[in-house]
């Protein structure tokens, strides 16, 4: 089956109406643009400055993604690539007090793509909050380590332990390494996990 012939590109004018976060990627996936919903998705989620637009375009993607996860997300465009239409992934990106739900759609163009990121599902949380303790959570190496993905946080020394702490959502704490944490591998990326087994 043949597929429709790619856009060349998105008008900038749609990208930057759109109110979703909404990002350009070269074939080699590097950022070469993100729209203003961007920026203010970060202010709005406490991003630190290296992930606003200025910061992050000319930058590797995959530098933004979990080793745990990055042959994933490179396959998705890969498999975008391929069939010549878009292909989609679901992700959590939850606050410390409202669970969120986004779908990320990659678009392949002629050369790169265009991803859009739209919520899908937002509500409170149900999840149970533990209070922050260091000597619980900061390992041996002094690190504090969260899922990208949901923002729980490992216990130290327990590698399948993950517990929620909205506090280190709120306001992460200094050292903090990023992961994917044991239900949102299983969840979001057991694809991920079949191919390791193999």
């Amino acid at each position: 089956m043949q597929s429709a012939a790619l856009p060349r590109a998105f008008s900038r004018q749609v990208l930057e109406s759109c109110p979703d976060s909404c990002f350009a990627v070269s074939e080699s996936l590097d950022i070469t643009y993100c729209n203003n919903a961007w920026d203010r998705f970060a202010e709005q989620n406490q991003g630190s400055p290296e992930f606003f637009a200025a910061r992050v375009v000319a930058r590797n993607l995959l530098d933004f993604i979990p080793e745990d996860v990055r042959k994933y997300h490179a396959d998705l465009f890969k498999k975008a690539r391929v069939l010549g239409q878009p292909v989609s992934h679901d992700y959590e990106c939850s606050s410390a007090n409202v669970f969120r739900l986004y779908r990320m759609q990659i678009y392949p163009l002629e050369t790169g793509f265009v991803i859009i990121n739209s919520r899908r599902v937002e509500h409170a949380h149900d999840r149970t909050p533990m209070e922050p303790d260091e000597t619980l959570y900061r390992n041996s190496t002094g690190m504090i380590r969260m899922c990208s993905n949901c923002g729980r946080t490992n216990r130290a020394g327990d590698r399948a332990a993950w517990d929620w702490v909205p506090d280190y959502v709120e306001h992460k704490p200094d050292k903090t390494t990023h992961g994917v944490c044991s239900p949102c591998l299983e969840y979001y990326y057991r694809s991920s996990l079949d191919s390791r087994s193999n």
